[in-house]
């Protein structure tokens, strides 16, 4: 396998666990199925496809135009890869400790679909499918891309992510019946992990360029 194939396929694979583990299509079912309470079966589906659309196209658009950000505020891409994996393990703290939004239970328990306009766009797809963990994870991901193939292979990964979150969504209910709430807390604590080691990867792989930067 050659280098470049090798650093492709990594890519692919980096990008398909971290957006899975920090998208979460197991541990936002709870809140989708508060949110979707006395909707028909067809209205129940049309609003997981909605949000899945809706975050699909926000993390596009990052994806996208990740680089011209960047470029716009001056920020080095070591220097957002750093940046963006402390962020990350903040979050994938959250996620070990079950804190915050990472509490399933609270999260779900707080939301109430009569206080939102559209609950596919606010808050089903922003923020809990493509929050600012997600949009970080996109950045930093678009940052260790060479050419518009990596991008190509990281929006691939991306419809992946949301294609599995549909599936959560539309067999929520038997789902959470086999998973319970103290196996999606389980679950939510294993991507944490996961996530917390990516992480340090990135700082690592942001360190590493960052000083190779300087002349020996």
């Amino acid at each position: 396998m050659t280098e470049f194939t090798s650093h492709t396929l990594h890519l692919f694979i980096t990008s398909l666990v971290s957006l899975w583990v920090i998208v979460d299509p197991p541990g936002n079912i709870l809140a989708y199925l508060t949110l979707s309470a006395g909707l028909s079966s067809e209205e129940a589906r049309t609003l997981a496809r909605r949000a899945c659309l809706f975050s699909f196209v926000v993390l596009t658009a990052f994806i996208v135009a990740g680089r011209l950000v960047l470029a716009f505020f001056g920020i080095t891409l070591p220097a957002f890869q750093i940046a963006g994996g402390l962020i990350l393990f903040r979050i994938a703290f959250d996620m070990l400790e079950a804190r915050g939004h990472f509490n399933r239970l609270d999260t779900s328990s707080s939301l109430v679909a009569e206080d939102y306009r559209d609950v596919a766009l606010v808050p089903l797809a922003v923020p809990l499918l493509s929050g600012p963990g997600a949009i970080s994870t996109v950045l930093v991901l678009t940052s260790r891309s060479r050419n518009l193939l990596e991008d190509g292979l990281i929006l691939l990964a991306l419809a992946l992510v949301m294609l599995s979150t549909y599936a959560a969504f539309r067999f929520a209910e038997p789902l959470l019946g086999l998973l319970k709430d103290t196996g999606i807390r389980l679950l939510t604590r294993l991507m944490g992990l996961i996530l917390a080691a990516l992480a340090v990867q990135f700082v690592l792989d942001g360190l590493k360029a960052a000083l190779a930067q300087f002349p020996q």
